[in-house]
């Protein structure tokens, strides 16, 4: 049995990432109320503090939307944003957190159904990674 998720948050970046929720929004799609939405102008400002921090305010999985790669309205991620990423996602596990609670999800530009999908399967896997192991 899985543990209810209360709190997710959702960086997003001021383009295709929030193009995402925006084209669910007019579709009158649907995604849980514990979804927080915070608008970044780009995810590479992003960085492992701000991610812990969400955690350490109650955060039960964090969710990095974004540009498909390689079309960063900035031009700015070349390979830094699963950097820190990838580093964020050790330091969470060296305080005991699954790896299933930090997602990086890279989008087309208004894909409202997609976004909503993978909302929807990130908050499963954070209820999964935090259900008791039966022994």
């Amino acid at each position: 049995m899985s543990n209810p998720v209360n709190n997710i948050v959702v960086f997003v970046c001021n383009w295709d990432g929030l193009s995402c929720v925006e084209a669910a929004s007019q579709k009158g799609l649907r995604y849980p109320p514990t979804v927080r939405i915070i608008r970044v102008s780009c995810l590479s400002r992003v960085h492992s503090g701000l991610i812990l921090k969400a955690f350490e305010l109650g955060a039960d999985g964090v969710m990095l939307l974004g540009c498909e790669q390689g079309n960063c309205h900035y031009e700015k991620d070349a390979g830094l944003l699963e950097q820190e990423y990838h580093k964020t996602q050790s330091v969470l596990e060296l305080l005991g957190f699954q790896k299933e609670q930090l997602e990086l999800a890279r989008m087309s530009r208004g894909d409202g159904a997609g976004f909503v999908k993978q909302v929807t399967h990130f908050i499963s896997g954070v209820e999964q990674s935090q259900a008791p192991v039966s022994q």
